[in-house]
């Protein structure tokens, strides 16, 4: 089947055919969403609380994708990558800071990694809450399950999803179109041979949504965020029109949907260079927003009050983004970044340094100890692949099409 829309929405019901309840959270479980009442938060001793830290886990990924933000020998090559040990040791020091939650990015797909399961059981114990970056493959092959997790005694994909929804971890799965050619392009699989692994990658990545669905990672429980995102980035010309229909689908069913354009990073600075190519990109992005927007806020998912506080996220119809005054990112050789957006390198190497110093050192600390913001919007693609008045024009749209003054 080339397309897969109808297949899952036959295996996945509708949850809010209509509007969204009174206090729905609009978010995911350990994204890295802050609060208002925790962000710019302080320990007893005034030092600014470090709340959230994106991790990378791993070296090993099949797929190709041609965007792929870390993938690329212009990031780094990971000469020296970090141990198991090194990175929950570093957990375990931010937690001293303040640290509730990480975001496994990955410059290698997590679950690709054979102590992954073991890694998020060492997170759980430590109260922890991770919420997992994956292109879903390992999730929904029997056989790439047991092939990375058969000492953990796992025998199916089944197994390996039931055995994580027992633990504090959210899942972000990839999942950039239904169209089967389309989603194949995003990862590379479109340059596969017949007998390459992961070139049935669509059939997995499909199973892996329905196995999270049956174990229950998207039930809806009051006052609680959903344990399941569907995550479409980067938004490219190709796909820019179908991110409506994916929002949609997913967040009527409590899956957590979001999007955003390419960061000029790795791959994604060729992905900027080519989108350039596309006069009417840009303006095709912000009729996406604010399609999104007013959508959620007729269906009550957003209170037009929260948007007209909030103003317009990053991610079109979701959580605004804050992590850039809560926390940084730890990738695997050991380098400490700004976000994945790599503005500003913050530690060649944190084990020369040590994490509490590099974290009161940096410029994220300086904004989450005096900064006033709750929006930080994004410090890696305004001004630059997304244009200053960007968010300007998507809400002065929103509050035309719901005809508010």
């Amino acid at each position: 089947m080339r397309n897969s829309k109808e297949k899952l929405s036959k295996l996945i019901p509708v949850i809010f055919a209509d509007r969204f309840p009174n206090g729905y959270q609009n978010n995911v479980a350990w994204w890295g969403n802050i609060s208002r009442e925790e962000l710019h938060s302080c320990l007893p001793d005034g030092t600014a609380k470090m709340l959230t830290m994106d991790v990378d886990i791993g070296n090993t990924c099949w797929l190709n994708c041609p965007h792929c933000f870390r993938r690329d020998d212009r990031v780094d090559t990971v000469k020296n990558p970090l141990t198991h040990e090194q990175i929950v040791g570093c957990v375990r020091e931010a937690k001293k800071l303040g640290l509730k939650q990480i975001k496994i990015l990955g410059r290698g797909e997590p679950f690709q990694n054979s102590r992954f399961l073991e890694f998020l059981e060492e997170m759980t114990d430590l109260g922890i809450g991770v919420a997992v970056f994956t292109k879903g493959h390992v999730l929904g092959s029997d056989e790439l399950a047991v092939k990375y997790n058969s000492h953990r005694n796992i025998h199916t994909a089944l197994e390996l999803v039931q055995r994580v929804k027992e633990l504090n971890v959210s899942i972000l799965l990839g999942f950039n179109s239904f169209d089967k050619r389309m989603q194949e392009a995003f990862t590379g699989v479109d340059k596969f041979s017949p007998r390459h692994p992961l070139k049935k990658y669509v059939e997995f990545r499909d199973q892996a949504l329905n196995n999270l669905v049956r174990v229950g990672f998207n039930d809806f429980i009051e006052g609680e965020a959903t344990r399941l995102a569907m995550i479409a980035a980067p938004i490219k010309p190709e796909n820019v029109d179908e991110i409506f229909d994916i929002y949609t689908w997913a967040r009527v069913r409590n899956i957590y949907m979001l999007s955003c354009p390419t960061t000029e990073s790795g791959k994604g600075e060729d992905e900027v260079a080519r989108t350039m190519g596309f006069a009417d990109y840009p303006s095709r992005l912000e009729e996406l927003w604010a399609q999104i927007y007013t959508w959620a806020i007729e269906r009550d998912l957003i209170p037009l009050e929260t948007f007209k506080r909030d103003g317009v996220s990053l991610y079109p119809g979701c959580h605004v983004c804050n992590q850039t005054s809560a926390g940084f990112y730890l990738n695997l050789s050991g380098q400490v970044i700004q976000c994945p957006g790599r503005v500003e390198v913050f530690s060649e190497d944190i084990r020369k340094e040590g994490l509490r110093q590099v974290w009161t050192n940096c410029a994220n600390y300086r904004r989450a100890k005096n900064g006033k913001k709750f929006n930080y919007h994004c410090v890696a693609r305004d001004g630059h692949s997304l244009h200053t008045s960007f968010y300007r024009n998507i809400e002065a749209r929103v509050l035309e099409e719901l005809a508010v003054e």
